[in-house]
């Protein structure tokens, strides 16, 4: 399937930063590792202050290797230590990582880190079309860079201001008083038209992050009175991991995310919503089954729904809800490199089930483009084995696979992603 590679790609998801923004800061190899292979490397046991350490770029290189590479040993064949390792091969040229190697990775690093970045690794190397960025730091509704991106933006926000404290920092930021649940939902009509006016293509939502994806119907009245509640600070919340396991005032949220909802399909905006696995070290995996979500689909029958990374653990309830409702539809960004032996075994039971113009095939969901390209090859890999071996069993012949391959990689995103013309 070598034809995958000669295919323009729309990449579903990312978080990378503008490119002026990038080539001004120092970047080196501790820089890449940072996400998402950190995560795996402090599973395998690296301890908190070492990992402080790492982090701090006054450190020498050396140093900060001598802390990393007892647990890099054990973590560099999962799939974040394999889109690390083929980012650093294929970008900067070397095969191994080592202390013998590591100052000449940092050199190469350093001088690649300049103008044309963006333009070399996500146009001529990897052939995307644009990717959606979530730029998840900008604290108001930004136009994003056209050459590369067009803009996802979250309003999580608005949905869960837990605290009083946090109320004050939304009327802030928002600039407005929010004196009540009234308040709170113009505050956020009135972003969300801003983020429209900037080029926003698409809805996005982290909340499993914080609690379930459990968002049942909530009258005004009783959404009124939670907010008052919150105003009041009656209800305490609970310190550390309870938090995503207990989060207070759920039916004010529960409220604002159907109002959300109620935006996006009057503007007809899809929305992209976190499920499966949360990046990091440790949360409730529990608190991301895409079935929870079963509600909205009935309820806002116009919008179309993205459920982000397989679901994972949980795709084949992915693969359920985007075979039997016909605005959901299922993306596999992040998970090549999550898992992937897990992605083809998916991307197989996918195709037995979904209809093929509702499976999105990648986005890179990484801070760096280096990784993104990295992840991007493994992807290609990936559908392409898969292709290959449906070919082989007779489920499709070399053109509907070549066909399949392009949907995945390309039409099937671009029909709820490309920008609109004004």
């Amino acid at each position: 399937m070598s034809s995958l590679e000669a295919i323009e790609t729309i990449d579903t998801h990312e978080h990378l930063l503008p490119e002026a923004d990038r080539t001004r800061q120092q970047v080196d190899f501790f820089t890449l590792s940072s996400h998402y292979l950190n995560s795996d490397v402090i599973s395998a046991g690296l301890p908190p202050k070492e990992a402080q350490s790492i982090a701090n770029p006054a450190v020498p290189a050396a140093e900060k290797w001598g802390m990393f590479e007892p647990w890099w040993r054990y973590a560099r064949l999962t799939g974040y230590g394999e889109a690390l390792r083929i980012a650093i091969q294929e970008v900067y040229g070397f095969e191994e990582i080592s202390a013998a190697t590591l100052s000449k990775i940092n050199q190469a690093i350093a001088a690649r880190n300049k103008p044309g970045l963006y333009q070399e690794l996500l146009k001529r190397r990897a052939k995307i079309r644009f990717c959606v960025n979530d730029e998840y730091w900008q604290t108001e509704p930004t136009a994003t860079d056209p050459r590369f991106f067009v803009l996802a933006k979250k309003f999580d926000q608005f949905l869960a201001p837990i605290t009083p404290d946090a109320l004050g920092r939304l009327e802030k930021q928002a600039g407005v008083s929010i004196a009540s649940l009234a308040d709170l939902k113009k505050a956020l009509a009135a972003n969300f038209a801003r983020s429209l006016e900037v080029g926003m293509v698409t809805v996005k939502s982290t909340i499993a992050y914080q609690r379930d994806l459990k968002f049942e119907e909530v009258s005004e009245a009783d959404a009124q009175h939670e907010f008052e509640r919150l105003v009041r600070g009656e209800e305490s919340v609970p310190e550390g991991f309870r938090a995503l396991a207990n989060r207070p005032y759920r039916k004010l949220t529960n409220h604002m995310l159907h109002h959300m909802l109620s935006l996006a399909d009057a503007h007809r905006v899809p929305v992209q919503i976190h499920t499966g696995l949360q990046a990091g070290n440790g949360n409730f995996f529990t608190n991301s089954r895409p079935s929870d979500l079963t509600n909205l689909f009935f309820l806002f029958p116009r919008v179309q729904f993205d459920l982000f990374h397989t679901g994972f653990p949980y795709q084949s309830e992915c693969s359920v809800l985007a075979k039997t409702f016909p605005n959901v539809n299922v993306d596999f960004c992040w998970m090549h490199i999550v898992s992937p032996s897990a992605s083809r075994a998916t991307l197989h039971e996918m195709l037995d089930m979904v209809p093929a113009n509702k499976i999105f095939g990648y986005g890179g969901d990484y801070r760096y483009p280096e990784l993104s390209y990295a992840h991007l090859l493994m992807a290609r890999r990936n559908i392409a084995t898969v292709l290959s071996e449906r070919v082989e069993a007779r489920s499709c012949t070399e053109d509907e696979a070549v066909q399949l391959g392009r949907w995945l990689m390309l039409d099937n995103p671009a029909r709820l992603f490309t920008p609109r013309k004004q």
